[in-house]
């Protein structure tokens, strides 16, 4: 592994792949989005990433988080 490598522990591969395998109803609900997902749920959305990871954590404690923006989508419901 390289120095300042980054690297991705379970919490956040499982995080990634529920991610893709939602992304659909994801793009429905949180368009133009930033989310905080843990344990493959969303615990908060906005339009400001900050603000979204300021209160994600405030809730999660030290369990991971990880944080996705959510691009608009033509694919409505």
């Amino acid at each position: 592994m390289d120095e300042g490598e980054i690297v991705e522990d379970d919490a956040d591969i499982r995080n990634d792949e529920w991610f893709k395998a939602n992304y659909v109803e994801l793009i429905q609900q949180y368009p133009n989005r930033w989310i905080a997902v843990l344990d493959q749920k969303v615990v908060h959305s906005g339009n400001r990433r900050r603000l979204v990871e300021r209160r994600a954590r405030e809730m999660a404690g030290d369990r991971e988080l990880s944080f996705y923006f959510v691009p608009p989508s033509d694919i409505m419901p």
